[in-house]
């Protein structure tokens, strides 16, 4: 639910600066466009890349036989998926 607002205030934020840039308020309106840009563009990638590692899922959870090695940790990674619910948690191993 926060991040549909801030997504939603991110992109009111552009629009009003693409509005202050046609109504020849290029400062005000550069800058609000870039400050919702930067809004935008952080809260859609966070999730991307600061994922949580999870302890071991419960019996609904079945394994996809996903593995990788995480880059910033080194540790080997699984991958489980709930068919319930479609969310996918990452563990380690």
């Amino acid at each position: 639910m926060l991040r549909a607002l801030v997504i939603g205030f991110a992109c009111l934020m552009m629009l009003s600066g693409a509005v202050l840039s046609f109504l020849k308020m290029t400062p005000a309106g550069v800058y609000a466009l870039a400050c919702g840009a930067l809004i935008l563009l952080g809260t859609l990638f966070e999730r991307w890349r600061y994922r949580r590692y999870e302890p071991t899922p419960d019996a609904g959870w079945q394994a996809t036989g996903e593995r990788f090695t995480d880059p910033s940790t080194g540790r080997e990674v699984e991958v489980f998926y709930d068919p319930a619910t479609g969310e996918r948690r990452y563990v380690e191993r």
